[in-house]
């Protein structure tokens, strides 16, 4: 297991590509830069809430490997999370989390796609 800083040495350099290449997985997580308006309690406990956990970051799989001949590294057409997946990662003291990312509806959205619904009969 080899863990690298982009912020050091970016994907776009000869020695970080050839790193990748002798490499059997290669994924990327990148944080969320840090909100402070989730208040006071989103960090001060480690017992669990009665609300789920918020993500932290995004996961990205550049290369996963192969298991057999026949494929197995996610990079086929399964819905189990392969490369090219929007996923995220959430980090406590006892787990690391993945899940698959996907934003909260919006509260008017409802409200704008009538309007644009009732626009368009009108025309």
């Amino acid at each position: 297991m080899l863990t690298l800083p982009l912020s050091l040495y970016p994907r776009c350099t000869g020695l970080v590509r050839w790193i990748e290449l002798l490499s059997d997985g290669v994924l990327e997580l990148a944080p969320f830069p840090h909100s402070s308006d989730l208040g006071p309690s989103a960090g001060t406990s480690g017992a669990a809430t009665g609300q789920e956990e918020h993500p932290q970051g995004m996961l990205k799989l550049h290369r996963l490997p192969v298991f057999h001949e026949r494929g197995g590294g996610g990079s086929g057409g399964s819905s189990s999370g392969g490369v090219g997946d929007d996923l995220a990662f959430t980090v406590s003291r006892r787990k690391f989390v993945i899940k698959p990312f996907s934003l909260p509806p919006v509260e008017g959205d409802t409200e704008a796609q009538k309007g644009e619904a009732e626009g368009k009969q009108t025309k």
